[in-house]
Formats: C-alpha cells, sequence, structure tokens
C-alpha cells in the first residue's frame, strides 16, 4: 500500500506494515498514528500556514473523516503509548483509517 502515499511517506508506510507483519500490535498502532497525524499537519497546509487549524480533530472533521472513528483511534493510540492492551484488530483498524485519511487528502489535489 505504500505506492499510495507520497515518496516520502513510504519508509513511514513500510514500517507500520512491517510491525503488523510482525504482529506487534503496539508499535504498529503507534506508527498508524505517525501516519494519520502527518496527514492531517498536510491537509491543514492546504488552508495556510497561519490560518492553518492547530487541533487535528478540526484537520480530521474538516476532511469529512468520521469524528467517533477518529476518537476510536486516538483511545487506541493513547492505549499503546501508556503500553496497555492493544490488539492486531485495533493496528489493522489504524491502518485503513490511516489510509482513508490519505486518500481523503489525496483527493483534494484533484
Amino acid at each position: 500500500m505504500a505506492d499510495l502515499w507520497p515518496e516520502v511517506e513510504r519508509e513511514s508506510v513500510r514500517q507500520a506494515e512491517a510491525l503488523m507483519a510482525a504482529a506487534d500490535a503496539v508499535n504498529a498502532v503507534l506508527a498508524c498514528d505517525v501516519l494519520v497525524k502527518r496527514v492531517l499537519a498536510s491537509a491543514a497546509g492546504l488552508i495556510g500556514r497561519l490560518d492553518a487549524p492547530r487541533e487535528p480533530a478540526v484537520v480530521a472533521l474538516l476532511l469529512g473523516l468520521d469524528g467517533a472513528r477518529y476518537l476510536q483511534f486516538r483511545t487506541k493510540v493513547r492505549a499503546a503509548r501508556h503500553r496497555e492492551s492493544v490488539t492486531m484488530k485495533d493496528a489493522f483498524e489504524g491502518y485503513t483509517f490511516a489510509l482513508e485519511a490519505r486518500r481523503v487528502r489525496e483527493s483534494l489535489r484533484r
């Protein structure tokens, strides 16, 4: 799936995929967090550097991403950061959310 991302992001995508393949749920969720943060920062930059929203949740909503899904993702990221229980299902859902965010962001280039 790395080809769906800009060249500069592909190594991070491959890292997330490798962590999922290794069944390292905690680090895979954290790697997906990096991907989502980069997408949201990129989308915020479309508004303009000075006017860009600073709250990632606002940018997620501006992209049309589901608010409840974003909150679920953030809950899993917080759990992973605290080394609490996260599952491979959580990691795959996080990756899917990152991919969805990337595809929405990419559609804004057209």
